[in-house]
């Protein structure tokens, strides 16, 4: 480069540029493939950037376009959106930008301390490292992980079977990191002055191992994805394995009315979708063995005492059909004393003493021929009827992250649309399923936001899930493309565990997904509809459901090893 500093101009061109190649390749566009350069403007400025402050300022603006190009449509943006949520969007798409610009300052001190060609080769590992860390804890968000923008291109995804959504993050960032090494070599040793011709042969020379590593990552992944493809096809499957008949009920209910409506018409709305769906049945199915409804599609109480002729209502209808129900819904807990109960639980004030109540965004499954039984108040459902309550909750929507540690501000933050403030589950294990054959469905349930962590699933299949299921509630962010971002975030769930996946959306998107991330079916979004279909249960492990995520915690142990040799070549050299 003829000049040490790139005008302003061009410099904010290049970091624009590089936050929108990032960030549009995310659903609803299969623009994934910009991502493979998305860095190299930003490493172009970051070479010609020398103070701490100038770096972070750019740093900044580079992500703060990446994250609005990818997820500004967190704040809904709807006529009826809440003004909380709204605030929370904005806010998130103000901070976040600051979490993104934490690997580049490592590499950038790198840079300073060891080289460019070190810092190059270690940027894949710190760019993987961190977005597994901000995946971690109560206040993570790992939405924005790069490898989501290949989730249209199938044969790529395949190496998430061993790697998780991080294998394609590493795959992304050291393809840009190879072709910015070509960049810089090329722009520093190849003049100008010469024929494209011979510039070109110059730079393959110059670049050998740079362009032989680009094409061996891409020809290995591709080869990988093709071999899955043909080894996970359908109709195969479909023979060789056990399958389940599923109903999927899409009520298309407006989120924003939803608990101010009549809470047992919504109830009743499913089971009429489900009649009729049960009444015209697609071609090579006979009959439902269960009916998938959304998150809090039952919007009360229903495993309560007093609740239980609602709950017999249902129970009436499982029976007569045969047919299962897994839905959504709220469930308690209460606790005879402040010192059992969390600091999120209510006061239930009473003539002789105080109980304290917690509520948790749950799922369960009501079977045929469950059999009720409640032996006290103190017990949170009945026993025989099995429950997920929601383990990852969305931070400040649904409860305070660390709210123990922070319970001054619990009831400043509680969010006042539907039943915020919910209790943390504690307990993971797959949903059985008792079919009228006697043979058990293992169901791995998933609540909403538990979609977007990639151990979180594959630790169903560890403890013999068959099926995955997704229930949530999109319809807060409808006509943006949050709600076709979480259905293709749940095809990589899929794919990572090798399950057939069921996600039901209250107002879509709802499908059913194949274990390469496919969709054999799928709803249209805001529409009212009812879907069927028959998927094989599948046991198989894949290699990332029982190894984890040992990319991401290799490539951060073996960035904190490079980053303490550079401190302290550093200082040995000071």
């Amino acid at each position: 480069m003829k000049s040490r500093f790139l005008p302003t101009t061009r410099t904010a061109l290049l970091l624009t540029l590089s936050g929108v190649c990032l960030g549009i390749g995310f659903a609803p566009l299969p623009l994934g493939i910009l991502a493979y350069c998305g860095f190299i403007p930003l490493l172009i400025v970051l070479e010609t950037t020398e103070s701490a402050w100038q770096t972070l300022r750019r740093l900044y603006w580079a992500f703060f376009v990446f994250h609005g190009a990818s997820n500004w449509w967190v704040s809904s943006w709807q006529r009826e959106a809440d003004p909380y949520l709204m605030i929370a969007g904005l806010t998130l798409w103000i901070g976040h930008p600051f979490f993104f610009a934490v690997p580049m300052l490592a590499y950038k001190a790198l840079h300073k301390r060891l080289g460019r060609t070190v810092a190059l080769g270690m940027l894949p590992f710190l760019w993987t490292a961190f977005e597994w860390l901000h995946s971690l804890g109560e206040a993570s968000y790992p939405w924005q992980a790069l490898g989501y923008t290949q989730a249209y291109y199938t044969p790529v995804v395949q190496i998430a079977d061993i790697t998780g959504v991080w294998g394609l993050t590493w795959l992304i960032v050291a393809v840009n990191a190879l072709l910015a090494s070509i960049w810089f070599k090329a722009s520093e040793n190849v003049a100008r002055s010469d024929s494209f011709a011979v510039r070109l042969t110059k730079t393959l020379y110059l670049c050998r191992l740079q362009v032989v590593g680009v094409l061996a990552l891409a020809l290995a992944v591709l080869g990988y994805g093709i071999m899955q493809i043909r080894n996970f096809q359908h109709s195969h499957l479909t023979k060789s394995h056990k399958t389940v008949s599923v109903g999927i009920i899409q009520p298309n209910i407006n989120p924003w009315g939803k608990w101010q409506g009549s809470a047992q018409e919504q109830v009743n709305l499913h089971v009429r979708l489900a009649d009729s769906l049960r009444q015209n049945l697609p071609k090579g199915l006979s009959n439902l063995d269960f009916t998938l409804w959304s998150e809090t599609a039952i919007p009360y109480r229903l495993l309560i005492q007093q609740n239980f002729p609602y709950l017999d209502a249902l129970k009436t209808w499982t029976d007569s059909t045969g047919t299962a129900i897994v839905s959504g819904l709220p469930t308690d807990r209460i606790y005879r004393s402040r010192s059992e109960a969390p600091v999120t639980a209510s006061v239930i004030p009473r003539m002789f003493d105080t109980l304290y109540s917690e509520s948790f965004n749950s799922a369960m499954v009501l079977a045929p021929q469950t059999i009720i039984s409640y032996p006290d108040a103190f017990t949170p459902f009945p026993p025989s009827i099995p429950i997920h309550r929601k383990m990852k909750l969305t931070p400040l929507a649904e409860r305070v992250p660390y709210a123990e540690a922070l319970s001054f501000a619990v009831k400043a933050l509680t969010w006042g649309v539907g039943i915020s403030g919910w209790g943390l589950g504690r307990v993971q294990k797959p949903l059985p399923l008792i079919r009228n054959s006697g043979d058990t469905v293992q169901i791995g349930m998933v609540i909403c936001i538990e979609s977007i962590y990639p151990d979180f699933v594959a630790e169903y299949t560890r403890k013999g899930a068959t099926v995955l299921a997704v229930i949530t509630n999109d319809g807060w962010f409808n006509h943006t493309p949050g709600p076709e971002q979480h259905y293709m975030i749940a095809a990589m769930r899929a794919v990572e565990s090798k399950r057939y996946l069921l996600r039901c959306g209250n107002t879509g998107v709802s499908g059913f997904l194949t274990p390469l991330g496919t969709s054999l079916r799928r709803s249209e979004i805001d529409t009212q509809t009812a879907l069927a279909e028959r998927v094989p249960l599948l046991s198989e492990q894949t290699l990332y459901a029982r190894f984890g995520d040992w990319l991401p915690s290799g490539a951060l142990v073996l960035s904190l090893v490079v980053m303490a040799y550079a401190v302290v070549v550093h200082s040995r050299r000071g």
